[in-house]
């Protein structure tokens, strides 16, 4: 919320000074006719009682005001809607006090105090909804301006990658194939190099692609059995001698291809980070799950950055592994964090996903890269 400055509320002091002034008239009416000849009639206990409550309203709304999500632009037209309430009110009663039997100038001064107060406290009122109206269509507006603008960017992408696509790979298809032929008749180091120079290129092009495609909302979910996704995620990682633990029974409401990816690229990530032999927990949370290794974890200074684009602390990898795994989890309308694991390791938490169904796992025990059929010894 903005911090509203004195140059802000300066507009609402005749609001709050109104509000003091009715309510310190009232009283001074209170005391006159308690210690004077006057007596309370009952339109007078009426007009009190509402003097009251629309003083209170002027008092406490010129308070509240600054506190809520109203626009300072708003707060002169609030004002001018309070006066403005009060100044018609007064005139169109000023046509009726003829009719009221005044005993005292003190029933006369109590009247316009009546009148202006009721008047003030319906314009304020008119003035806030007014007000509020224009800030949600405002909201209204900039929502819609946003994401006009998202779709700008994605168009701008979707084109980027098309580009990528087809115009980047032709020429490395055909540079590949020429480093293949010339190592048919010389084979050299630098042409071992500059073929895993190209594959890495490659790599990139892919994963900038699944960029641009996994960035767009998911619109058409299907309940995913959980287990047996993880189960299937671990076969197709080169897992080499990692292990893994899952304990999830959930059935989830997701896009299962891109829910893919997100269970490969961490299961990539933590075995390129924290080694070869490292162990792989995937757990369940009150509104989501986890994955957790056992690995040497990831600084505090850093956990900041791990989800953006072309991060990486391997020589190997292309650094966008995680940036697709946040892009996807925010196009399920989820949230992910990385923090600490219980052995030290790094901790992906994954919240604000709907639970569908539960199921038992058939199996909750640890499982070895022995049951993968694609072990790299």
């Amino acid at each position: 919320m903005r911090i509203r400055t004195t140059a802000d509320t300066r507009a609402l002091w005749p609001i709050a000074g109104l509000g003091g002034v009715l309510g310190l008239s009232l009283c001074v009416e209170i005391l006159a006719i308690r210690f004077g000849s006057a007596s309370f009639r009952l339109e007078y206990l009426i007009a009190t009682t509402t003097s009251v409550l629309s003083i209170g309203f002027l008092l406490y709304g010129s308070y509240w005001i600054v506190g809520s999500e109203l626009s300072p632009t708003r707060y002169g037209r609030i004002t001018l809607w309070c006066f403005g309430g009060a100044l018609v009110f007064l005139v169109v009663n000023l046509s009726f006090m003829r009719s009221i039997q005044v005993e005292r100038l003190l029933h006369l001064i109590g009247t316009v105090r009546w009148s202006i107060s009721i008047g003030a406290g319906i314009g304020l009122g008119i003035g806030l909804l007014e007000a509020r109206a224009i800030n949600r269509q405002l909201a209204t507006d900039r929502v819609r301006l946003r994401q006009a603008e998202l779709q700008r960017e994605r168009d701008r992408l979707d084109e980027f990658a098309s580009v990528v696509s087809h115009d980047l790979r032709n020429p490395l298809n055909v540079a590949a194939g020429r480093i293949q032929l010339a190592r048919e008749t010389h084979d050299s180091d630098h042409l071992k190099i500059a073929e895993q120079s190209l594959d890495r290129i490659e790599t990139l092009i892919d994963d900038l692609l699944t960029l641009a495609r996994e960035g767009k909302a998911v619109t058409d979910p299907e309940p995913v059995d959980l287990e047996s996704l993880v189960r299937e995620c671990w076969r197709n990682v080169e897992v080499k001698r990692a292990t893994y633990v899952t304990a999830v029974g959930s059935v989830i409401e997701a896009d299962e291809s891109r829910l893919r990816q997100v269970f490969e690229n961490l299961f990539r990530n933590a075995i390129e980070h924290a080694g070869a032999d490292v162990t792989v927990t995937v757990g369940e949370l009150d509104d989501g799950f986890y994955v957790e290794d056992d690995g040497p974890g990831i600084p505090d200074a850093d956990r900041g950055d791990v989800f953006d684009a072309s991060y990486s602390t391997s020589g190997s990898g292309s650094g966008f592994g995680l940036s697709i795994v946040k892009q996807i989890v925010e196009a399920h309308g989820w949230e992910i964090r990385v923090i600490e694991g219980d052995e030290g390791g790094a901790r992906f938490e994954i919240t604000g996903v709907e639970r569908v169904g539960e199921k038992t796992p058939s199996d909750l025990a640890e499982t070895t890269n022995e049951s993968a059929p694609n072990r790299c010894e």
